[in-house]
């Protein structure tokens, strides 16, 4: 990997095969206003779904209790067992809730020594549920050789919480650290003096987590089926379900592979490789942007300057829409669905028209060739603004139980995930639970080719 740690952003292009940086964001951002201007009278906004209280006579909201029982089945049990959790449950967990569309309703307690834990004078209405244990390296030394990669016990739910009481119990699953796993994920999303959103300064980190070296030749990244994460009159939750929660893949109609030959780009262990939009110092255009000139990979589009030192990610499927203002592929804005899988044979993939979307046509991305996911809305203050209500799921559980609410675009922050262990050499183990809401927390600053504690 040392060829790809010391490249130095050289001079783009020859001049005269595109236009330079601060003529093309400007004239994006004067053509992206006449957009937006155009689609305003086309446009509108509804009113949050309401929050489903319970009143009695008096008119007082009546409050609810919650009993959560966290549970483990099969070889999980049994490794749990080796680390004091008998029976099939899973004591010492932390659990957190959060009720839908309530900023400020995040409650955290631990379970009993029956795995259970118990939330008083709720609101009624629908909270999502996380667990997560996250083991000791004194207690993952008691797993046999095979279940030595697991660093954590995770799951999550959603549950209708009503007077007077509710019961559910939370399914928790072993998290294995992975192999190529994303550490961190920015979309910053700045307002510029020049009068609209700088949307270029996103950017993808991977990392090896694994004890051998991995080769990126081929391998995708995926922005997953985004346009049906949220409800509306016109395309509703129902209509997409069977894509979104789809238990054999990932849907998605953008797909990006790294390139080489097979063994041309290798990642030692416990190395980050970056992946920008734009291969550029984002600095330029606005003091808490990154300088991304360094990245060792960028996406590629015909409206931005090509940086020759970043090797340029190569188009599968669909060329990301957009014209002239293209940059290539991006995250999202309001949602995230990110995938990293092993190489893919586009023509041999399943694909499918999804329904009440402008570019229907959609590829999946097969369980068994997905290495990562992260999922991820906006946190839970931003939630209560945005006019449409999040779908239940944006993927299968068996890919990832609960997004992670922490997105704010405006703090031009990174998702990171979270460190498990430091070995005696240094090297970092990220947490692996396969749910976004314990893996992934939200880190001012962005932190493109570093692992933070």
């Amino acid at each position: 990997m040392s060829a790809l740690a010391g490249r130095v952003c050289s001079t783009p292009r020859l001049a005269g095969t595109r236009p330079s940086r601060s003529l093309l964001y400007s004239l994006g951002g004067y053509l992206l206003l006449l957009l937006l201007a155009a689609c305003e009278h086309a446009t509108t906004l509804i009113d949050p779904t309401a929050p489903a209280d319970t009143t009695v006579d008096d008119g007082t909201v009546q409050k609810a209790t919650l009993t959560v029982t966290v549970a483990l089945t099969g070889n999980d049990s049994l490794l749990a067992s080796l680390v004091g959790c008998e029976g099939g449950i899973l004591r010492d967990a932390e659990v957190t809730i959060e009720r839908s569309g309530t900023p400020g309703s995040l409650q955290s307690a631990t379970t009993d020594a029956a795995g259970r834990v118990r939330f008083e004078r709720l609101l009624p209405g629908t909270y999502a549920v996380s667990v997560i244990r996250v083991l000791t390296p004194d207690e993952v030394a008691q797993f046999p050789g095979e279940d030595a990669d697991v660093n954590a016990f995770g799951g999550a739910a959603r549950i209708g919480v009503s007077p007077p009481s509710t019961e559910m119990v939370v399914q928790a699953v072993a998290g294995r650290r992975g192999s190529l796993v994303i550490s961190e994920l920015s979309l910053p999303l700045p307002w510029l003096p020049a009068g609209y959103e700088y949307r270029y300064g996103q950017f993808i980190e991977l990392y090896n987590n694994s004890d051998t070296t991995i080769y990126l030749d081929g391998k995708v990244v995926v922005r997953g089926f985004i346009n049906g994460a949220r409800g509306s009159a016109a395309s509703p939750c129902d209509l997409h379900e069977p894509w979104q929660n789809d238990p054999e893949g990932i849907w998605t109609d953008l797909i990006e592979a790294f390139p080489g030959s097979g063994h041309t780009y290798p990642l030692a262990p416990g190395k980050t490789v970056v992946v920008a939009v734009d291969a550029i110092d984002h600095r330029e255009f606005h003091p808490g942007l990154q300088d991304l000139s360094r990245a060792e990979f960028e996406f590629i589009g015909p409206a931005d300057v090509d940086n020759p030192s970043a090797a340029n990610m190569r188009t599968l499927g669909k060329e990301f829409g957009g014209g002239i203002l293209t940059h290539g592929l991006d995250f999202g804005l309001v949602d995230v669905v990110t995938v990293l899988a092993e190489p893919v044979d586009v023509d041999s993939l399943t694909r499918d028209n999804i329904p009440a979307l402008l570019s229907p046509e959609h590829w999946r991305i097969p369980g068994e060739k997905i290495l990562d996911v992260l999922t991820a809305s906006p946190t839970p203050a931003i939630e209560a603004t945005v006019p449409y209500p999040p779908c239940a799921r944006y993927v299968h559980e068996n890919f990832d139980r609960q997004r992670a609410a922490v997105l704010d675009h405006k703090k031009l922050d990174g998702v990171q995930r979270r460190v498990f262990a430091t070995l005696p050499d240094g090297r970092k183990i990220l947490l692996r639970t396969k749910t976004s809401s314990t893996d992934f927390v939200a880190r001012y600053p962005a932190t493109p080719g570093f692992i933070p504690d």
